[in-house]
């Protein structure tokens, strides 16, 4: 289900948009949708992150507020070279939620 929303954008990224689907051969709503969608994920990833770093959240729970497996997660902060702040008792957690996601 699509809901409709209404922003400015520049000429520039408009004339972009224009020539991304020009090339796929579809509409400019779809681009949008599709590089809304992208930026969305890709800032959800960098404030998991950032939460991360700051140890206010546990790498598993990073994973989640990304809206990423967990393996996916530790692919991509591995990506960016993230060091692990990882204690036993934060692996003992994420344990215990994979368990839980598991036996669901």
């Amino acid at each position: 289900m699509y809901e409709n929303i209404g922003t400015r954008i520049s000429k520039d990224i408009l004339k972009d948009i224009e020539y991304l689907a020009k090339e796929e051969k579809t509409d400019k709503s779809k681009i949008m949708r599709e590089l809304l969608d992208l930026a969305v994920k890709n800032k959800l990833f960098e404030i998991a992150l950032e939460k991360y770093f700051k140890r206010e959240i546990s790498f598993g729970r990073a994973a989640e507020l990304s809206r990423l497996p967990l393996s996916d997660f530790m692919k991509m902060a591995a990506e960016k070279k993230v060091s692990l702040n990882y204690s036993i008792v934060s692996l003992e957690n994420d344990f215990k939620s994979a368990l839980k996601v598991k036996n669901s």
